[in-house]
């Protein structure tokens, strides 16, 4: 799947393919329709001071979306 990555300690953001994650005992899986951008990525994408002190490296940013249960 495509994922935004915060993927090196440096200002941006990369689309990259990664694994789609495995479903556990307590999640559903979601086909997302539309996705948003919130204060704490545009942190992220900026690399700022306080990013860097709490952001380990790789992570895949990304929890605002909506999208229906499969």
């Amino acid at each position: 799947m495509r994922a935004l990555v915060k993927a090196k300690s440096d200002r941006g953001l990369w689309l990259e393919n990664v694994p789609e994650p495995e479903i556990g005992i307590n999640d559903v899986k979601i086909r997302v329709h539309l996705t948003g951008i919130c204060g704490t990525d545009l942190h992220i994408y900026q690399w700022d001071d306080w990013a860097k002190s709490t952001i380990p490296v790789p992570l895949v940013i990304g929890q605002e979306f909506v999208g229906e249960v499969v």
